[in-house]
């Protein structure tokens, strides 16, 4: 088991030291620096997710009647660029996981 969790440990430091890991921390630190465009942001997401988990039936119309509402806070340049540097991030993370559980077949019935 030690080999494994040095192994991961590895892979943080590798994923700390990735150019998507060092664009979202700027980007996130950039984001931060304007505590309004953070909170709007914050606040955006967070209904974005409760139209996703509690919305009945197709979300579609409320979430783009959400993006349409925030226009001018999506298409500025310090939010624009941490969704772009989150979603790489997201990517990267989604693909390491995707190749370290390659191959494993868990079955928990």
């Amino acid at each position: 088991m030690e080999d494994i969790l040095s192994a991961t440990r590895l892979l943080n430091e590798l994923l700390k030291d990735s150019k998507e890991y060092k664009r979202f921390v700027f980007a996130k630190n950039a984001l931060r620096s304007n505590a309004d465009l953070y909170q709007q942001l914050k606040d955006l997401k967070n209904r974005y997710k409760d139209v996703q988990t509690y919305w009945d039936g197709n979300p579609y119309d409320e979430i783009y009647r959400m993006c349409e509402e925030n226009d001018m806070l999506l298409h500025n340049s310090v939010v624009n660029e941490y969704l772009r540097a989150e979603s790489a991030m997201s990517r990267l993370i989604r693909r390491m996981l995707d190749e370290v559980t390659a191959g494993l077949q868990i079955d928990f019935e």
